[in-house]
């Protein structure tokens, strides 16, 4: 099954974590709120977390570049954990894209990878 998601606005890459007057680290409040964000949005696609190995493609649509491929990818990922897949473990593909676009946004496949569509790997 495919799960087509679209996180609209501008896509927000993950922050490092912060660190309190106490000594206590925390997540940005920017970050905590676009991960809540991905997260209300997937619930209302998909029924309940996969089970089994899980490919996501991802694709950042924004009106400039801004921030590191890799850090969108963190916050969509964060996000979808326990709502598309219970754990980012199950994760065996991961496909990103950034885009320059007007309309700001993410677009989000989820899908169960099929039996055997892993491979793995033999050291020779």
């Amino acid at each position: 099954m495919l799960y087509k998601i679209v996180i609209p606005g501008r896509p927000v890459p993950k922050e490092r974590p912060r660190m309190n007057r106490q000594g206590k680290m925390y997540t940005p409040n920017k970050t905590k709120e676009y991960e809540q964000l991905v997260a209300k949005t997937a619930r209302l696609i998909i029924p309940e977390p996969l089970k089994g190995d899980v490919r996501v493609d991802i694709k950042i649509y924004t009106s400039r570049v801004i921030g590191d491929l890799d850090n969108y990818i963190k916050s969509i990922l964060d996000g979808l954990n326990n709502v598309a897949y219970n754990n980012d473990k199950q994760i065996s593909i991961i496909t990103a894209q950034r885009y320059i676009s007007e309309i700001e946004r993410a677009e989000i496949d989820v899908t169960e990878v099929q039996e055997g569509g892993v491979k793995h790997a033999r050291v020779l």
